[in-house]
């Protein structure tokens, strides 16, 4: 989820401090810890596939969105 948008604000969680957190959005972080510390990395493809059918996301775009996951913070590989 993009941490800024037009039609939503700012999506950004929050850190432990309150702060805004500059990684991770709302729905993934509050205070300081993710919300579903033990999401599996399939189940989150499949939330965005989902939220973005959901929005009326093209097929080509959802691709190139879930494509994007193995890049993000959380789920990079280690």
């Amino acid at each position: 989820m993009p941490l800024r948008t037009k039609k939503a604000g700012d999506c950004r969680g929050t850190e432990a401090n309150g702060s805004k957190s500059d990684t991770y959005c709302s729905l993934c972080y509050k205070n300081g810890k993710f919300r579903q510390p033990k999401l599996k990395f399939d189940d989150m493809k499949q939330i965005v596939e989902e939220a973005l059918i959901k929005e009326g996301w093209p097929k080509p775009l959802r691709w190139l969105a879930k494509r994007q996951l193995p890049r993000l913070e959380r789920w990079k590989q280690k």
